[in-house]
């Protein structure tokens, strides 16, 4: 990013985002940045080689700091910076400072020496890790020593960012055994005759000086005269004029675009609290228009232009269930599953967010206050009902777009009752079969560990990565796939494990014990306590704003992610049974993203194919290998039938190599093959691409947006996966918009014919009903016609149905 100028602003825009985003996640009530002082300190004093190896900051990267300054100035967040001490002495002595006055404090950087500091009272937030949060036993985990034992790890085993000798001839693995043998460099020092390894003895017993001096140069200094008195250090939020000023001169047009409409919105008078004395002289105020309702445990809110009053909730009530009145909500599926009689519900204030933003954790109210106000929700109905009008004059103009107006109208607002009844059915669970379950999987787990203790020679905690790793990479010499720079931090996931399951018997054992364990806990344990005793039911939660392509999530608990591809998931599924006497059916869109993709890209191959019936992935595999499809192996099939769902998610030959267990170049060939013969999907996605970067966004048919601003990043990587992700949303997003259009249809004719069937789950692309013996036959022909011609398209829509006594069976 640059401005008019040619001025690079990236990583101002990187940090300012950041920023944003830990002040809306975590809330803090004070903040503060730290900078490292220009003057010498006390280690340049000490050792003059130290921090001699760093390279000098790219000058695109030094004409940004007082930029990064400003910004600060602006956000009104305290720089801290003292003569003499580092950044990291300055954060030591202030972190533990206030940990001693009772404060959580938590540190927020990507540099392991600042986990010396970790304690119960100071965490460590790392942006760089997908903020991950660490206390002491994350620090040990990941460090493999205790945070106090930080600075004797780097005593012995030197860091050559800051030019920290350490001691010649003990890594990293040499040093974490010394450190959790002897406890601190010190001990060991004074017990190196008891060191078995002649050159780790041979160290500690020559370089003493010189280790304790490393641990000096790595300990941060806790005790730095420093001071920032708190209430110079309060989160009061920005100044505006100034911000204003800064995104100008930056040019991030959008951020000033926001701050704009903020600022409107603040025009609205605040809310005369008990200014009414009854609702009926607040609704005759609000005339024929509607008013904003908030439900706050046991008592409500009412608001309208500015005003608002809350009292007890049985009052509210008839309100709710007026249609003449129009109400605008926050969470109107929550409203629904609560009080099923309530209408007249026109706008829900969470769902135009999400239309919006397209952000899963950026739609609760206190999100929204403080986007758009920049302050934290107000307790009481009141003031929630205030803000929730306040929002709803905010969003109104962007929803009413005409392409938003579809999928708000058609789509969010009318699965929200539906979804509200299908979390009140519930779904009844078989304990009888879990607790089978419960038994075989604890065989299973057993005879697994067994086995993959026999091959690592010992017995070990295989739950623990740090200690997988050892026994993986150390003891059986395992070709290491990842690992965080020189410190050997070996990387345990299943991505990894799956590059080595294929030569390594115990990597693909770990994969399988991982697999047993996670479903035994998850669901085959888990479930039975989660059946509600008034209903003998089992009620997840349905989140409409779970994911950034408009998809349903499931939630306490989460229904949607029992695996169908493993034996033992497929199992699960068995416990999911019908009202006695009842049966269950499945209905699931066959390959809709494939039939998506020929909708919108109009290739005539892949059309046709569809068109005749042929079996999409024989008919790929026929074209991807030159070959009759009469002569397509099980193997060309499984292949193609890859390279088909690998161009939806828009894989690269990396990951389809790793998928099929092939060489890079043979993927690529198969890509190159498909490709050749589908040239309109060829077209299609490059088209896709380039409009996403010419809007910032993609859309579905109906008109759902998802910004994608990293389309336009310098970073390959980043710019790589928002290409695949403008893509995958057009076809991911479509498809869940599609089977919310059915629901709606089918839970409205269902009511209207007043059937006992009901609808239980949405899985991806797939419905669960229950329904009685004498309606089975009526309820799979409705849902089947109403899944099927949801939409007109191109080549025709297909949903497969299965009856069952469960869930499995119904398949």
């Amino acid at each position: 990013m640059r401005t008019s100028k040619g001025q690079s602003t990236e990583a101002v825009f990187i940090f300012h985002n950041m920023v944003r985003k830990l002040i809306a996640t975590h809330k803090p009530d004070y903040l503060a940045a730290v900078y490292e002082s220009m003057g010498p300190t006390f280690r340049d004093v000490e050792f003059a080689e130290y921090k001699a190896n760093r390279t000098e900051t790219p000058p695109e990267l030094k004409e940004q700091i007082p930029l990064v300054r400003k910004l600060l100035e602006a956000m009104k967040i305290p720089v801290l910076e003292y003569p003499s001490f580092e950044a990291d002495d300055v954060i030591g002595a202030l972190a533990r400072r206030y940990a001693e006055r009772g404060f959580e404090v938590v540190i927020v950087s990507s540099d392991k020496d600042l986990m010396q500091l970790v304690t119960d009272k100071i965490t460590m937030l790392n942006p760089a890790k997908d903020d991950a949060m660490y206390g002491p036993e994350q620090v040990k985990d990941f460090l493999g020593v205790a945070p106090g034992q930080v600075a004797d790890l780097l005593a012995l085993k030197g860091d050559a960012v800051d030019n920290i000798p350490g001691a010649p001839g003990i890594g990293e693995k040499g040093a974490k055994e010394i450190i959790l043998r002897f406890g601190s460099v010190e001990a060991a020092l004074e017990r190196a005759a008891e060191v078995e390894k002649r050159t780790y003895r041979e160290s500690l017993q020559n370089n003493r000086e010189q280790i304790l001096l490393s641990k000096r140069l790595a300990t941060v200094d806790i005790t730095a005269p420093v001071d920032a008195p708190l209430e110079e250090l309060a989160l009061t939020g920005p100044d505006r004029e100034l911000l204003r000023e800064v995104y100008r001169e930056m040019e991030f047009f959008s951020l000033l675009k926001e701050l704009e409409a903020k600022a409107d919105v603040e025009k609205v008078p605040s809310a005369e609290f008990g200014s009414f004395e009854t609702l009926e002289n607040l609704l005759a105020f609000a005339g024929a228009g509607p008013v904003a309702v908030a439900i706050d445990e046991a008592a409500f809110g009412v608001a309208v232009a500015g005003r608002a009053i809350s009292g007890p909730l049985a009052v509210a009530l008839p309100l709710l269930n007026n249609a003449a009145i129009g109400k605008i909500v926050h969470q109107s599926k929550a409203i629904f599953r609560h009080y099923p009689e309530a209408i007249g519900i026109t706008r829900d204030v969470e769902l135009e967010a999400f239309l919006l933003n397209a952000d899963p954790s950026g739609c609760s109210l206190d999100k929204l206050s403080h986007v758009y106000f920049g302050e934290n929700t107000l307790p009481g109905a009141a003031a929630k009902a205030h803000l929730i009008w306040q929002l709803a004059e905010k969003l109104e103009p962007c929803i009413n777009s005409e392409q938003g107006e579809r999928a708000y109208r058609e789509i969010d607002m009318p699965v929200s009752p539906v979804l509200a009844r299908m979390e009140s059915n519930g779904i009844r669970v078989d304990t009888t079969v879990l607790a089978g379950l419960s038994g075989q999987m604890e065989i299973e787990i057993t005879r697994l560990t067994a086995e993959i203790q026999e091959i690592a020679g010992h017995t070990f905690n295989i739950n623990s990565p740090a200690q997988l790793g050892k026994v993986m990479f150390e003891e059986l010499g395992l070709p290491v796939q990842g690992k965080t720079g020189k410190t050997k931090n070996y990387s345990t996931a299943a991505d990894v494990l799956e590059l080595l399951a294929p030569d390594h018997a115990i990597a693909s054992k770990v994969l399988e014990f991982r697999g047993a364990s996670k479903l035994k806990s998850t669901y085959v344990d888990a479930l039975p306590t989660m059946i509600r005793p008034e209903t003998g039911r089992i009620h997840t939660t349905f989140n409409q704003v779970g994911a950034a392509t408009g998809r349903l999530s499931s939630s306490d608990p989460n229904l949607q992610n029992i695996p169908i591809r493993t034996a033992l998931g497929r199992e699960i599924r068995a416990a999911f049974v019908p009202e006695p006497g009842w049966r269950m059916i499945s209905a699931d869109y066959s390959q809709i993203e494939l039939r998506l993709l020929a909708h919108m890209s109009l290739d005539k191959v892949l059309v046709d194919a569809f068109l005749n019936g042929e079996d999409i992935h024989t008919r790929t595999a026929a074209e991807v290998f030159n070959a009759s499809p009469m002569f397509v192996t099980p193997e060309m099939r499984r292949s193609a039938k890859a390279v088909n769902f690998g161009i939806v998610y828009g894989q690269t030959a990396f990951g389809l190599a790793q998928a099929l267990g092939i060489p890079r170049g043979e993927a690529q060939t198969y890509i190159n093959n498909y490709f050749a013969r589908y040239a309109g999907v060829k077209k299609w996605i490059e088209q896709t691409i380039a409009e996403v970067r010419g809007t910032g966004y993609a859309i579905t048919l109906h008109g759902r947006r998802r910004p994608i601003p990293d389309i336009q990043s310098r970073n390959p990587n980043m710019r790589g996966f928002a290409e695949r992700t403008a893509v995958n949303t057009p076809l991911q997003g479509t498809a869940a918009d599609l089977i919310k259009i059915a629901m709606i249809r089918i839970d409205e004719t269902l009511r209207r014919e007043k059937m006992k069937t009901r609808m239980l789950l949405q899985v991806h692309d797939e419905l669960l009903l229950e329904s009685p013996p004498d309606e089975v036959d009526e309820a799979v022909r409705l849902v089947k016609h109403e899944m099927e011609s949801v939409e007109k398209l191109e080549v025709p829509l297909l949903v497969e149905a299965g009856v069952g006594p469960n869930w499995k069976d119904a398949k």
